[in-house]
């Protein structure tokens, strides 16, 4: 009997040891290979589709770097990545890790800061006579004071244009879209209804647009004067500034009369700063900010107040950056600003883009001299850009590049 239990347990460590012997490992991982990326160049958070072999199927199990920054894999094939690009990655090359292996694949061309592009434009208008006002709305639409074909545009971020009100034909006419007739409408806001404002510049008048394109005016009646009033009682001298406030209070940069002056919603029309000789205006909260135009400096009052305080600049023309009045600027012109006490600046004289913190610290993001080229930061070049608006959300500026007859698109990373 002890001799067959032994016999037995030969037996099975025998079969068992046969058992072993007969596993076959599991194959290893195949080699990945990048073969291709698109698109090959973009802004933070683009979505980069990468090619190649053997990347298996599970999204965890890959890692993809920008320039050696790690992006956000969201889809995975054998043969094809999906990946989003960081912010702050920078230009460099792309590359897949799967189990601790790398593989690097082509460069891809980050659009950081300051990258600048030009919009190409379709639909009713492909071309643009000096445009002067740009405005967003909240669903992303752009409207454009189409200048000296005497229009408003209305342009989609991908630059599909519409004629949005306007005959193209200079004149004083209220009316709805085409119907309706300006002279050298120069600079645009819009309300929280989407109804837009426009500084009707040889009109001297304040024309208000509804959302369904119907074009009354607000105040001014055509000719050159510096009258308070209501409605058409008033007069303006070149209105080339406008911005609104949460309550519906408009708030005008009336540049020939040097003044800045105030419209209620029932077109009531006061004057609240005098001595200045204003262009651009942008709001935020009960901050109005000016540009100060021949005087190369950029103002604050305090809704109400009718004494400002300078923010950045000098009487002094130049091209500096720098902290309040220790900075330089040439002919500032257009002005917007995020809502967290940043503000953007279009310099015509220096043909710039210029940023301003709330603590008062100017810095130049795009443009160097007068040109017309796409590119990083200070290798893009404007000519005289005049306006400007912002999707601040996305880290976009849209720019009207006047004398370029363009609208420009420059990243704020």
């Amino acid at each position: 009997m002890k001799k067959l239990l032994v016999a037995c347990l030969g037996m099975s460590v025998l079969l068992f040891s046969c058992k072993k012997d007969d596993v076959t490992p599991p194959p290893p991982d195949p080699a990945h290979t990048i073969t291709g990326i698109s698109p090959a160049t973009g802004p933070k958070n683009t979505v980069v589709t990468i090619t190649g072999t053997g990347f298996g199927t599970s999204t965890a199990a890959l890692k993809v770097y920008f320039n050696g920054v790690q992006g956000t894999v969201q889809t995975a094939t054998a043969t094809s990545i999906t990946a989003t690009v960081p912010p702050g990655a920078g230009t460099g090359a792309v590359k897949v890790e799967k189990s601790g292996v790398q593989v690097t694949g082509s460069v891809f061309t980050y659009q950081g800061n300051g990258w600048t592009s030009s919009i190409t434009l379709s639909g009713a208008a492909t071309t643009l006579n000096h445009p002067s006002g740009i405005v967003r709305d909240a669903s992303g639409n752009l409207f454009v004071c189409d200048r000296d074909n005497h229009r408003i545009l209305k342009m989609t971020e991908a630059g599909v244009t519409s004629v949005f009100a306007g005959s193209g034909t200079p004149g004083l006419i209220n009316g709805t879209g085409t119907a309706a007739a300006f002279n050298e409408p120069y600079c645009i806001t819009i309300d929280g209804s989407g109804n837009l404002y426009v500084g009707d510049r040889m009109n001297n008048a304040i024309r208000k647009i509804t959302a369904a394109g119907v074009v009354t005016t607000l105040a001014g009646n055509g000719a050159s004067g510096s009258a308070d009033g209501t409605g058409s009682a008033a007069t303006f001298a070149e209105p080339l500034g406008i911005g609104i406030t949460s309550a519906g209070n408009l708030y005008v940069a009336d540049y020939g009369n040097q003044k800045i002056r105030k419209i209620t919603p029932a077109g009531v029309v006061t004057t609240a700063v005098t001595g200045y000789m204003c262009f651009g205006i942008a709001i935020s909260g009960s901050n109005i900010y000016f540009t100060n135009y021949f005087q190369n400096r950029v103002y604050v009052v305090a809704e109400g107040s009718n004494t400002p305080s300078l923010v950045a600049g000098d009487v002094a023309s130049g091209n500096t950056d720098g902290t309040g009045a220790a900075a330089r600027f040439n002919i500032p012109a257009g002005i917007t600003t995020d809502g967290s006490g940043n503000l953007y600046i279009t310099e015509t004289g220096n043909h710039r883009i210029r940023k301003i913190t709330s603590s008062n610290v100017v810095t130049t993001i795009a443009g160097s001299t007068l040109g017309n080229t796409d590119g990083s930061g200070t290798t893009a070049q404007f000519d005289g850009p005049i306006a400007a608006t912002g999707d601040f959300s996305n880290g976009i500026l849209y720019i009207a590049d006047f004398y370029n007859n363009k609208i420009r698109k420059v990243i704020i990373d």
